[in-house]
């Protein structure tokens, strides 16, 4: 069960760092853009806490890697694996407290 929960948010932060990389290209929108980062990464980091900073480069790198390639040069998306690291943190640390007073609440 628990492989089979790894294996869905790595999926789920696959598609979502694909799907990043569409709306960067879209939008000049940052702020919103770095708002999602945030939440994406934070919302599956809780659901999975071991695994928030590969969550957090699997959701945050597909946005430098595009512009690198688009432009050539040393990307300014970089900023992006900041936001979603922080917010990998962020999630990983609620995720556990979460678990812990739900245990508690249990016992």
């Amino acid at each position: 069960m628990r492989t089979l929960v790894t294996a869905l948010v790595v999926g789920l932060a696959c598609v979502a760092g694909l799907w990043l990389v569409s709306v960067d290209a879209r939008t000049d929108d940052t702020g919103i853009e770095a708002g999602l980062l945030f939440l994406i990464a934070g919302a599956l980091a809780a659901v999975r806490p071991r695994a928030a900073i590969v969550l957090a480069f699997i959701v945050g790198a597909p946005i430098p890697i595009a512009e690198a390639l688009q432009s050539g040069s040393f990307p300014a998306g970089i900023v992006a694996l900041g936001f979603s690291v922080a917010g990998a943190l962020v999630g990983a640390y609620l995720g556990i407290v979460l678990r812990r007073t739900a245990s508690k609440a249990n016992a």
